[in-house]
């Protein structure tokens, strides 16, 4: 049974996705097979804990996941771990090998046509290319042999008749079969009985309220009227019944100009995963004033100010507490880190009981407007000293500019126990190694 709605017009959508991408890439750089050899990239080989970011098909195999922890692979058997290789990430030269892997996808539609969705994955409006490259199955055969004869990476394709019928067909078939295509007569067929958690849009605990009411796969989803489930989880609630029906009106090309414009921000923000518990107020302190820094060079950067302060606080797995979030309105928009950071520690400690252990902490300011250049006037404070400071932090953003970011930095960065030091040599939370760094 399919909702009586008009459907829009039929796409050609391709989702494509590269296998084990960051694996693989490590494997074309040894010149090694990426689906047969056993290879995980690990965030840290000195931590069992470390998490795996990659692995192999061929590990896989084995029981070894993406997400997976280190001592996951310490714990098989010794004539099994000898077969498999261990390395630690290198950013730049995967963002590299994915540049080179979107440059193939530019010979087959032009960039207005081609969205990133992340490093790994990017959705193509194929619609109207069935003349130059044959049909859906042609097409996408045609893509993947480029891809690997030019970059070396495997990839998977979903095609559908818009981004979320073939996002949906690529996670729940393409990554088996390779290349999988599903139409709007097809959903239910062929994608209402996967379990819900597999669907795109669905995270844990939208899984558990989603359980709660009785609902365990996606065809379950699909039978519920959109009414309760609006009423239950507002807009979202209804956008997810569309895409258990495949229901998509997103757009799937781009205004030329768009290519061009920056997408405006409504909230800068950075959170960290602290690498053991911290239970001590100063450390936790530190840690939240090296964010707050961040963030509000970034506003200053984009030439922004903020009217909101939020953090977001998460606790250690053993703890009954899961952690908390707030925010708080400011009485003028800021970009100073000083103001920032008063907000922040007023939100986070009437919340946080003392010895509590904190694994996560993020800081975002939002409610972002252009920042005029103006100075809110106080009468409780000198402002000649606050106009003073606010050169002085303009200053400091300069040189942070043209000799790298964290050139000036806060003292407390150069303890043991900062996050700011180990984060300036890294890309996406990981170490930025590039092609050129030696391959262990």
């Amino acid at each position: 049974m399919f909702p009586s709605v008009v459907l829009p017009q039929d796409k050609r959508i391709f989702c494509v996705d590269s296998v084990s991408f960051y694996a693989s890439c490590e494997c074309q750089y040894r010149n090694l097979p990426p689906l047969t050899t056993r290879l995980a990239v690990v965030s840290d080989l000195k931590r069992s804990g470390s998490v795996i970011l990659a692995a192999t098909p061929a590990l896989k195999a084995l029981g070894i996941k993406t997400a997976g922890r280190l001592y996951e692979i310490e714990q098989l058997p010794y004539a099994v771990r000898r077969t498999i290789q261990l390395v630690e990430p290198r950013m730049l030269a995967y963002m590299k090998t994915s540049i080179r892997v979107l440059d193939v996808l530019h010979q087959f539609a032009p960039p207005e046509a081609i969205r990133v969705y992340s490093i790994d994955e990017s959705f193509i409006d194929m619609t109207g290319t069935d003349r130059l490259f044959g049909s859906d199955l042609q097409a996408a055969l045609k893509i993947k042999e480029a891809i690997l004869k030019q970059t070396g990476i495997h990839v998977r394709i979903g095609i559908g008749p818009n981004n979320v019928i073939a996002k949906l067909t690529l996670d729940l078939i393409g990554k088996k079969e390779g290349i999988a295509r599903c139409g709007y007569a097809d959903v239910a067929r062929r994608l209402h009985d996967f379990p819900i958690r597999k669907m795109w849009g669905v995270g844990h605990r939208m899984e558990q309220h989603l359980q709660m009411m009785g609902i365990e796969t996606i065809g379950d989803l699909a039978m519920r009227p959109v009414e309760e489930l609006h009423e239950r989880f507002g807009v979202i609630g209804a956008e997810l019944w569309h895409h258990a029906w495949g229901l998509d009106a997103s757009p799937t090309l781009l205004a030329p100009r768009h290519l061009f414009e920056k997408a405006p921000q409504r909230t800068i923000g950075h959170g960290v995963t602290l690498m053991q518990d911290y239970y001590q107020f100063e450390r936790i302190r530190n840690v939240l004033n090296e964010l707050v820094q961040d963030v509000a060079a970034r506003c200053r950067f984009s030439n922004q100010v903020g009217w909101t302060v939020h953090i977001g606080v998460r606790y250690s797995r053993n703890v009954v507490r899961s952690g908390f979030s707030r925010q708080v309105r400011l009485p003028y928009p800021t970009s100073d880190e000083r103001i920032i950071l008063r907000h922040v520690l007023q939100l986070f400690e009437p919340n946080w009981l003392d010895g509590e252990p904190v694994r996560f902490l993020s800081v975002a300011v939002g409610h972002l407007t252009a920042d005029q250049g103006t100075l809110q006037l106080s009468l409780f404070e000198d402002n000649t000293r606050l106009w003073k400071r606010r050169r002085l932090l303009k200053a400091m953003d300069v040189v942070n500019l043209r000799y790298g970011k964290g050139t000036i930095r806060l003292a407390v960065s150069f303890l043991d126990t900062s996050v700011a030091k180990r984060r300036l040599r890294f890309v996406g939370g990981h170490p930025e190694g590039d092609l050129h760094d030696s391959v262990s």
